[in-house]
Order: C-alpha cells, then structure tokens, then sequence
C-alpha cells in the first residue's frame, strides 16, 4: 500500500496519540494512587460483606484482606521481573524463547494461506463458512484469509455484507 506524505504523518500522529495513552495506562497501572484506592476499596467492601454478614469487629477483621491486597500489589514487578528473566530472550526485544508468539502466528497464517490456496483449486466459489470450517477457524480469521487471496488476485468478492457474500475464484 502506497501513503502520500499526509497520511503518513497522520498514521505517525495516530501511533504518537496512541503511545501516548498506553504510557498514561502503564503510569496508572503502577502508581500508588491506584493501589491505595483499591486497598480502600477492599477494605470497604471486605468490611460490608462481614458486617451483613454480622462477624464481630467486622472492620477489623476487614484490614488483612486489605493488606494482603496491598502486599500483593507490590509484590507483583518482582514476579514479573522473574517471569521476564525466564521467558525473554536477553539483549532484545521481549520475545518468547525458541519461536515468539508473533513468529508463530505469521507461521499459522502462511500455512493456512497456502491450505486454502490449494483448497481453492478447481473450485468456481468459496464461503466464509467454507473456510470457518475447512481450516478450524474464527469468522474473523476466515475473512482475513479470503481478503489477502482477494489482494493477491486469486478471489473476487461477490456481495458486499451478510450471508450472500461468497468468493468467485478467478481462473488461473
């Protein structure tokens, strides 16, 4: 796909925006003011539960959930760090060891593209539900795979939404 300079700048922008949030997401994920509500929280609601629940010194008993909560909130960056040093690849990007998540996914797509490329041969149509169920896939998942056969000119889309739409493969 070809981008003039605007529509590159904008999907530039978009990304900046978009990292942008995920940083305030992580901020707040991490800062004290969300672990201190939560533990609030849990307390009040830990508190409630055993007051209708009519314990005695229901407030009391109400502080240990709320600070095992607290302890576990900060106890987790060092599990993770743990969990990272056993599961990264060292130097570089966070990947699992042997073949990533992303490697192994594009590696499903292409073998599953080139089933249907073979699937598809000799046939005058396909259907989603063909494909859904032909390589145990997701609806979604299908039509991803009948678009990029449809970008690589092998499928014409015939119909535009619903259950009418079917492919008309293209002659070789």
């Amino acid at each position: 796909m070809i981008y003039d300079m605007e529509s590159l700048n904008q999907k530039i922008q978009q990304i900046e925006e978009r990292n942008k949030k995920v940083e305030a997401d992580k901020a707040w994920e991490t800062s004290w003011t969300r672990r201190l509500l939560l533990t609030v929280f849990t307390y009040l609601a830990i508190g409630v539960y055993l007051w209708a629940i009519e314990i005695p010194r229901p407030w009391l008993n109400a502080i240990v959930p709320a600070a095992a909560f607290m302890l576990s909130t900060l106890t987790m960056p060092l599990f993770k760090k743990l969990w990272l040093r056993g599961n990264v690849v060292e130097g570089g990007p966070p990947q699992v060891k042997e073949q990533g998540l992303i490697e192994e996914k594009e590696s499903v797509k292409r073998e599953n593209l080139e089933k249907l490329r073979d699937y598809i041969q000799g046939k005058e149509k396909i259907t989603n539900n063909e494909v859904e169920e032909f390589l145990s896939v997701s609806n979604a998942t299908a039509e991803r795979y009948l678009n990029e056969l449809e970008k690589e000119g092998l499928l014409e889309q015939v119909g535009n939404i619903g259950q009418g739409v079917y492919y008309k493969v293209k002659p070789s």
